[in-house]
């Protein structure tokens, strides 16, 4: 040990001894000691759970707001799928029911039939966001569209052409009230906080 001043050293040794020499001072130090742990203890476990608490509503929190980005997202999918129905409508149109065989020479259906096709695909795509009835519309319209698009491609007959056209239009403008009302039962959910 270095020097230590004799004084601090005596004064130590006595204080030990004492301790030692009277059993009930070391017992109420060891209680109060025992006390303060305790109370710490007790202060540190109240503590731990009002961290735990705000940690839980933080994590309920960031649930919620991953939820609604889910759901957000998947509002504007459907909605792309109404906007795109109504602009493939507008495409199939120029072949569909209202056009005149005489201008449907210069239209390129092969260019309709794979503008079709990647319609097909989208909706195949977003279909994980369908109730089970709209799943069956969907997959009902992409199974009914096939047969369609590869006649159309290869169609060189203008009547064929128009033909196909309609019926590729009257299947798909049956589908669109169906997108429209999913779009708009996702926009309500989001809108009623469901």
């Amino acid at each position: 040990m270095r020097n230590v001043n004799p004084r601090i050293n005596h004064a130590f040794g006595l204080i030990t001894v004492r301790l030692i020499r009277n059993p009930q001072i070391v017992s109420t130090i060891e209680t109060w000691i025992s006390t303060i742990g305790s109370i710490a203890s007790i202060g540190g476990a109240i503590w731990a759970f009002f961290e735990a608490r705000k940690a839980s509503a933080s994590a309920s929190r960031a649930e919620k707001v991953r939820s609604e980005l889910v759901t957000r997202r998947e509002m504007v999918e459907l909605s792309q799928i109404h906007t795109e129905t109504k602009r493939i409508l507008g495409i199939v149109s120029k072949i569909g029911p209202s056009s005149s065989i005489h201008l449907l020479t210069g239209i390129d259906c092969n260019g309709i039939a794979r503008d079709v096709e990647e319609y097909c695909r989208l909706i195949n795509e977003h279909s994980t966001h369908y109730s089970d009835l709209f799943r069956n519309h969907a997959l009902k319209l992409c199974n009914d569209l096939n047969d369609d698009i590869t006649s159309l491609a290869d169609a060189t007959d203008q009547d064929k052409k128009k033909e196909i056209g309609t019926r590729i239009y009257h299947k798909i403008n049956i589908f669109l009230p169906v997108a429209k009302s999913l779009a708009d039962e996702k926009k309500e959910t989001i809108v009623l906080g469901s």
